[in-house]
């Protein structure tokens, strides 16, 4: 009778541990594509059913899927089995340093493993591991350190939730051999100086991942993410051939006052205290100013709250030239859409 209940009991136990692996999320692998950063020339292979985020010259993020941005940002003890894949490009300008831009980590110390020197890109470089129990099973990590030119360093990370990380690790493995490392690249000088017309935004656009919205952008222009005050983070598009034409995403909290019609009354004094009219942008109500903050200028200005943040959306353009500039920068706004 012992031995029967004994034997029942590891049954179950064998069952219980049975379902909990087969119950863990694994996301499949559809086909590869490669990404390559046109500023630093960094390159890499990913999955191309995964969601990515891209940040020209800065950062590129990718998830299994949407939920698992979710629970990188919340790190709850429990819930999907989350994957991300995180490559970024940190310039060594002022005190910084390879050494402390290795020093410098997100967890405690203590959770990590010694430093383990491997080849990266062709390149002498430094692993990492760490992990941690959580409710749902092990998080588990690897960070990777390496510089081309001694003036990018290459943070590259693997990350999964629910001890999913050895169900990656050859998918993973695959991506590290097909990296190319970033680099600044050479500024040449020309010897002959020419006058050179540079070309309006081009009519084929491109989608951009913000944090919190997609925008559809000429493929011939720039992102950059300028300081604006009371912004949380701001993003820029902007071209080559005119500093005053220009579309701007600044995110501002909104925790303390979401009440767009309120918001919009006190902005007035910044848009020449126009009246406002209301409208739509990325299926949400809008509140929109048309005014000329100088002269040959005109902009259009759109603010859109969702959730506790606000959304301000800017198109700048030159009157001069404002058949070649004003249609498309319309056709970008309208295609916004807010995560």
């Amino acid at each position: 009778m012992k031995k029967n209940i004994f034997l029942a009991f590891i049954s179950m136990l064998v069952i219980t541990f049975l379902i909990s692996c087969e119950g863990k999320k694994i996301m499949p692998i559809d086909g590869w594509e490669t990404y390559t950063d046109q500023i630093t020339k960094f390159s890499v292979k990913y999955p191309k059913n995964w969601v990515v985020q891209r940040f020209p010259g800065e950062r590129l993020i990718i998830y299994t899927t949407k939920e698992a941005i979710k629970r990188f940002k919340s790190f709850d003890a429990e819930g999907e089995p989350a994957v991300r894949i995180d490559f970024s490009a940190v310039k060594l300008e002022g005190d910084k340093t390879f050494d402390s831009v290795v020093a410098k980590k997100f967890f405690q110390d203590t959770i990590y493993s010694k430093p383990q020197n491997v080849k990266i890109g062709g390149v002498d470089g430094i692993k990492q591991t760490y992990q941690f129990p959580l409710g749902d099973g092990l998080f588990q990590g690897e960070i990777y350190y390496a510089t081309k030119d001694n003036k990018l360093v290459n943070v590259l990370k693997f990350e999964a939730f629910g001890g999913t990380f050895e169900s990656y690790k050859s998918a993973f493995d695959e991506i590290l051999n097909s990296i190319k490392l970033a680099e600044i690249p050479e500024v040449k000088q020309d010897t002959i100086k020419q006058i050179v017309e540079l070309p309006p935004p081009s009519q084929n656009l491109v989608k951009q991942q913000g944090e919190g919205f997609t925008i559809m952008v000429p493929d011939n222009f720039d992102i950059k993410f300028p300081k604006i005050g009371g912004a949380i983070k701001s993003f820029q598009y902007i071209g080559e051939r005119r500093a005053d034409c220009d579309i701007r995403v600044d995110i501002i909290d909104a925790s303390k006052q979401n009440d767009l019609n309120k918001i919009a009354e006190q902005m007035k004094p910044n848009h020449g205290n126009v009246n406002p009219s209301q409208s739509t942008l990325g299926g949400l109500k809008a509140m929109v100013f048309n005014y000329s903050p100088i002269r040959g200028v005109n902009s259009r200005v759109y603010y859109v709250v969702k959730g506790d943040r606000l959304f301000r959306v800017t198109m700048n353009w030159f009157t001069g030239e404002e058949k070649d500039y004003k249609p498309i920068f319309e056709k970008s706004i309208n295609s916004i859409k807010f995560d």
